[in-house]
């Protein structure tokens, strides 16, 4: 599709002083007193659309359907009105919550919580429309001076849970600063170790810090009840609650099989392989830091006896020192054989002083070395291998559910999958699974359900029950391989499959990759074949939060899109053992050719973002959201030789068809796939369109009524009037989410003939 030049600033001042004079819009003048033409009003129209002047968009199209007297001009005037209207309306709750933000931060710093400002002040930020200018406002700059010394403070004094709270803020108030960023990454660490090797410490932490956040939002919010009003509890509790045990990590189960051969091999790799020059050095420097973080970090005696005796502790780091100064004078010839006897001499000092266990040894040196390189490239060590097939292959053993938290800290039922257990056991969207196997569930992480939950084939799991009318169930379940997709409709069909249409009248369907699997190109290609069979003109493709995948599973669906030419191209930095590569569109005969929006937004990355970037560089479609995350590198798996643990290596960037590599580097201004029309969402637009859109997701039973625990089917309806956009239908994502209102309105345009 053509794209209409941008005139800019002069195209402004000319529309402005048409529409001063009474024009309505911008022609070629004839004799002095002659409008615009018909087409070139729609023209400007178009042209103002693409760049967010909607109100401009819609007095110009409303003009020429006042000229025209086309029905075909003047649902297009309808349907960009409707749109303009819905637009003005988030706008102005974004505009109020900015400002309720801003408020929220100076009632804080009135009773000295400063701490919590700069939480508020964070979300300010991102709620502001010029962010320079709110960084430079003389109070967010007091309070950033301010703040700052209260983390360090923090650290002092090995308050890491909330040096990590200040330090993210910090970040999110000044993401260009490399200081937060690192001192970010180090509470980071610590906060891990605690979570890791002493939870029940950790959540203690949490809990204080819990209680800290009620204290703030009882200020924030003061009709709002404390937790602990008695009115507010149940009145009765199952009996046997309080003996039931939690639910907690287990860092012995998580470090099995560890083993220094596997460090070794890595940091080899790592050498080898890492798409940029990377030194023994600089992995050995990482290494110590890492173990230095583990002897240091308080409350890590309580599950490490040895870190009790301080002259042991002591002596331990003292070694770290001794290291640090031998790494500092290797030289390149050196360094492979100073690290081997760095690694022999910390396993040797350690058995005599503090004896951490070896796998611990071992798992935080990686953790360390790795922390010198991006943060793609990691360990997958025997325990991560499951959950990491899991999320690339698209199938694993389970039960087939959805979970989710609410806001309470219960395990919510999202929806269960299709042909699963659980659906067939009769789990419901909504349920709430208050016991895995006897053990209570509330408060846990949903990596650690998750874990409790899936198992080996044919293997039972017990889950406790309890529906939205009060009842509870006890359920077991046998597990059995669930194939997960990555592709979804407009709305779940009753029993199961999609419907795709989004806009029945004017055949327009929608589709949502959620990931990049082993099985989401073929999906893909059938659902897309299902469209066309049911009479599809466009087609919207929602990219949004899909963290990406696969590289073959995206170029694949580019394949489908693409009828040839360049999809990607991959690079190193250094001659590496992986040479570039370059991967093209073959064009088949079942190829998609249907017009099409594609929704990013800041959540879209990697895989997403060669797919969305391929197709707005081959001007296959337009884009419509934010800018998206930037992860524009490549990884590859290396089997280490036990084979019994991976090593996931960033190897590569990869360059869209323009030649642009999209890749985030540090303080960059520039990344990501930007989209043709920018559509802002604040966090609290972006969780009610998410809760819309996850209702059309729930799979329900064929059939189902109210009175039997169904839910009926929301209404595929559009907002028509003003009344209906200002007071957006929650349950409807096209009344809550403008992003997909304004795919909608792109694609309803340009099959009307609009060129876009």
């Amino acid at each position: 599709m053509s794209r209409l030049p941008n005139r800019g600033r002069w195209m402004k001042m000319a529309l402005a002083c048409a529409l001063a004079l009474g024009v309505g819009g911008v022609g070629i003048a004839r004799g002095g007193d002659e409008v615009a033409s018909t087409s070139q009003l729609k023209s400007e129209a178009f042209v103002a659309l693409r760049g967010g002047d909607f109100g401009v968009a819609s007095e110009l199209i409303s003009k020429a359907a006042q000229q025209a007297h086309d029905p075909a001009t003047t649902l297009m005037a309808q349907w960009v009105e409707q749109f303009k209207t819905q637009h003005d309306t988030f706008a102005a709750e974004r505009r109020k919550q900015y400002q309720k933000a801003v408020d929220e931060v100076h009632l804080l710093l009135k009773h000295f919580k400063d701490s919590y400002a700069i939480d508020v002040a964070a979300r300010a930020y991102g709620l502001a429309d010029d962010k320079a200018a709110f960084a430079n406002e003389p109070w967010v700059k007091s309070l950033i001076q301010t703040t700052s010394a209260l983390a360090k403070q923090y650290e002092d004094a090995h308050q890491w849970i909330k040096a990590l709270r200040v330090y993210s803020d910090l970040a999110s108030v000044e993401p260009s600063n490399s200081h937060w960023k690192e001192r970010l990454k180090a509470a980071t660490r610590h906060v891990r170790l605690i979570a890791m090797y002493t939870p029940e410490e950790f959540h203690t932490l949490r809990e204080a810090e819990s209680k800290e956040r009620d204290a703030v939002d009882q200020l924030l919010k003061p009709t709002t009840s404390p937790a602990t009003n008695p009115a507010t509890q149940p009145a009765t509790k199952p009996a046997d609650d309080e003996a039931d045990a939690d639910i907690l990590t287990d860092w012995t189960e998580t470090l099995r099989g560890v083993r220094a051969d596997m460090l070794w091999d890595a940091l080899v790799d790592v050498r080898e392989q890492y798409f940029r020059e990377v030194s023994y050095k600089t992995l050995m420097e990482g290494g110590i830091k890492g173990l230095r973080a583990v002897v240091t970090t308080e409350g890590l005696e309580k599950t490490f006896a040895g870190l009790k005796d301080e002259s042991k502790k002591n002596a331990f780091l003292a070694t770290f020192d001794e290291l640090d100064k031998e790494a500092q004078q290797a030289t390149d010839e050196t360094e492979q054989l100073v690290l081997r006897n760095a690694l022999a001499k910390i396993k040797s000092v350690n058995a005599a002083t503090v004896n951490l266990p070896e796998e611990v040894l071992v798992s935080e040196f990686a953790d360390g070395a790795f922390g010198e390189l991006d943060p793609f490239s990691s360990m997958i060590w025997p325990s991560d291998l499951a959950d990491f097939t899991k999320q690339t292959q698209g199938e694993f053993s389970g039960v087939g559910i959805q979970i989710q938290t609410d806001e309470d800290g219960n395990l919510k039922v999202a929806t269960p999958l299709e042909d699963s257990p659980a659906y067939e056991a009769g789990i419901k969207a909504g349920d709430i699974i208050t016991h895995i196997d006897g053990r209570k569930t509330k408060g846990i992480s949903l990596t650690q359900a998750v874990k409790q939950i899936t198992g080996p084939e044919n293997t039972r799991v017990r889950l406790t029950i309890k529906s939205p009318d009060g009842q509870t169930r006890e359920y077991t379940i046998r597990r059995q391989t669930i194939k997960v997709a990555s592709i979804k409709g407009w709305m779940h069909q009753p029993g199961g499959g999609w419907s795709y249409f989004v806009d029945p009248d004017q055949k327009i369907a929608y589709v949502r990759i959620t990931n990049f699997t082993k099985t989401t190109g073929e999906d893909f290609g059938r659902a897309v074949d299902e469209m066309r069979a049911q009479g599809a003109r466009g087609i919207i493709m929602d990219l949004r939060y899909n963290p990406g995948g696969l590289m073959m599973a995206a170029t694949e669906v580019c394949d489908k899109l693409l009828g040839d030419g360049l999809i990607v191209s991959t690079r190193a930095d250094r001659e590496t053992p992986n040479p570039p590569s370059i991967t093209t569109a073959r064009k088949d005969e079942d190829d998609c050719d249907l017009p099409m929006v594609v929704l990013v937004n800041q959540y879209s990355a990697s895989a997403s973002e060669i797919v969305s970037g391929a197709l707005k560089d081959r001007k296959r479609a337009l884009i419509v959201g934010e800018r998206t995350f930037g992860k524009g590198s490549v990884q590859m798996l290396f089997p280490l030789s036990t084979r019994l643990a991976l090593v996931k290596l960033t190897t590569s960037h990869y360059y869209l068809p323009s030649g642009r590599c999209i890749h985030r580097e540090e303080n960059s201004t520039d990344w990501g796939v930007n989209p043709d029309l920018t559509i802002e969402m604040t966090p609290d637009q972006m969780r009610a369109a998410i809760d819309a859109r996850q209702e059309l997701d729930i799979l329900r039973k064929a059939h189902g009524t109210p009175g039997d625990g169904e839910q009926s089917q929301p209404q595929e309806k559009a907002p028509t009037t003003q009344e209906e956009v200002a007071k957006p239908d929650q349950t409807d994502p096209l009344a809550c989410d403008p992003q997909l209102s304004a795919a909608l309105l792109l694609l309803r345009l340009q099959l009307s003939g609009a060129q876009l």
